[in-house]
């Protein structure tokens, strides 16, 4: 076996790699099996150029071999199959042929494949696999990262019982409206008696009616419009481009629709909100985008005391 010295390659998995080996000729193949099988590989060989795709799917190869000379469907052709197929687009392939003809190599790259290796230089054989193995091994380590760190900017961005926005996010998103001196209006909802229906029903009926209300709120919110989850059972939603009267409709129809959810089934038979609205008109206006959403919170503040359940419009 060979064993490279000062190697930087990332250790084997505990996981045997697997390969399969696609030849039509019953020899050539079955001493590639050999050669590859002792390299303590799990290996599979077909000659038969149907069962590719199937192998490919079921087995989930970590290395494709092709052979150049394959019957019917040619090792070119087959590659250019597997590398348009989603499924094994980040599989590596390498095609396999009798000699180094310059002509075949360039060939086969340009029909998709990693490599190109010729079973009688055994020694260049086992180094080729192992290169691609190793790359296999980055590329898929690569990909976790990203995964990962794709999952943590959503935690950074996104609430994680509702799915809808944060407060640090949609914040941000109505200082960039501040920021553009655009007009916008700020809805800042809050479900009324909230705490007694923790307190009645339980936490996790809680969590069920703020899961609905985040997600009406969300369907009834337009491409260019953001709603987050503020805190507790408090929720803003930044209205792009509305002035008092189209914010203050909004806000009405965002209250109607909450209004009319039913959870008799789990809790209570009714769940309100009530809104403060506040508009923010850039023409001559000094206030901050703190001020503003001040001034939408005191807005609520009067729709509490005023009975809940309606929208109050702040004064500029």
């Amino acid at each position: 076996m060979l064993v490279p010295t000062n190697s930087s390659a990332p250790p084997l998995a505990e996981q045997r790699p697997r390969l399969l080996v696609v030849h039509g000729d019953v020899p050539a193949r079955q001493e590639l099996h050999a050669l590859l099988q002792m390299e303590g590989y799990d290996v599979i060989s077909v000659g038969d150029t149907d069962e590719v795709f199937r192998l490919a799917a079921e087995f989930e190869p970590d290395i494709i071999t092709l052979d150049v000379d394959l019957p019917h469907n040619g090792g070119f052709e087959i590659c250019g199959e597997l590398r348009a197929s989603d499924l094994q687009h980040q599989t590596p392939i390498v095609l396999v042929g009798k000699t180094h003809d310059e002509d075949m190599i360039a060939r086969a790259l340009f029909a998709g494949a990693d490599d190109f290796i010729v079973p009688s230089r055994k020694l260049e054989v086992r180094a080729r696999i192992r290169v691609q193995l190793r790359n296999k091994r980055y590329r898929d380590a690569l990909a976790r990262v990203r995964i990962e760190r794709d999952g943590l900017r959503r935690d950074l961005r996104f609430d994680s019982l509702t799915g809808i926005l944060n407060r640090r996010s949609v914040e941000a998103a109505m200082r960039v409206h501040h920021d553009s001196n655009e007009r916008f209006a700020v809805l800042f909802c809050d479900i009324d008696h909230f705490k007694s229906i923790n307190d009645r029903f339980g936490h996790d009926v809680g969590d069920t009616v703020l899961k609905a209300v985040a997600e009406m709120l969300k369907q009834g919110t337009r491409p260019g419009d953001s709603v987050g989850r503020y805190g507790g059972e408090e929720f803003v939603l930044v209205v792009a481009g509305a002035g008092p009267e189209s914010a203050r409709l909004v806000a009405e129809r965002h209250r109607k629709t909450i209004e009319s959810l039913d959870f008799s089934g789990v809790g209570p038979s009714r769940v309100t909100v009530s809104i403060g609205v506040a508009v923010y008109e850039p023409e001559g206006s000094e206030e901050s985008a703190d001020e503003m959403l001040k001034r939408a919170d005191l807005a609520l503040y009067k729709a509490k005391n005023s009975g809940r359940n309606r929208v109050v419009l702040s004064s500029p």
